[in-house]
C-alpha cells in the first residue's frame, strides 16, 4: 500500500498496487469530481502532485493523450505536475491538491434521519 495525501481536504488515502487514486477514494467514500467516472473521457478528475513525485506510477498512453488535450486546450505544451485520478497508479507516498474532494457525509451521522 501506498499512500496519498489528498489536499486541501486533508484526507489520507492507502492505495493498493495497481489500483488508481480514483477508484481508491470512490472505495474509501470520498466523493470525488467526475463526469464520466473513471473512464479517462472527461478530465475532471485531473489532479495536481505536489509532493512525492517520484512516487507516481508510470504515465500509460491514454493518460498521455488526456493531458495533451488539457495542455492544447489551455495552449501550453505541458501541464507541469497534472495528472488524471482514474488512471493514476502510486509507488510510495504522494501528496495531491484536487479541490473538490472531500469525505461523504452520512446523514446518520449529522441528525438527518428520515423516520
Amino acid at each position: 500500500m501506498a499512500q496519498v495525501r489528498v489536499e486541501p481536504a486533508g484526507i489520507d488515502l492507502d492505495v493498493a498496487p495497481g489500483q488508481t487514486i480514483f477508484e481508491t477514494a470512490l472505495a474509501a467514500g470520498v466523493t470525488w469530481p467526475t463526469v464520466c467516472f473513471g473512464q479517462a473521457r472527461c478530465t475532471a478528475c485531473a489532479l495536481k502532485i505536489l509532493d512525492g513525485h517520484q512516487n507516481a506510477g508510470p504515465v500509460e498512453p491514454e493518460e498521455r493523450d488526456l493531458l495533451q488535450q488539457m495542455a492544447s486546450r489551455r495552449r501550453r505544451s505541458a501541464i507541469r505536475d497534472t495528472r488524471i485520478a482514474c488512471r493514476m497508479t502510486v509507488l510510495g507516498p504522494v501528496t495531491v491538491d484536487k479541490r473538490g474532494a472531500k469525505r461523504q457525509t452520512d446523514p446518520e451521522a449529522n441528525g438527518d434521519r428520515n423516520e
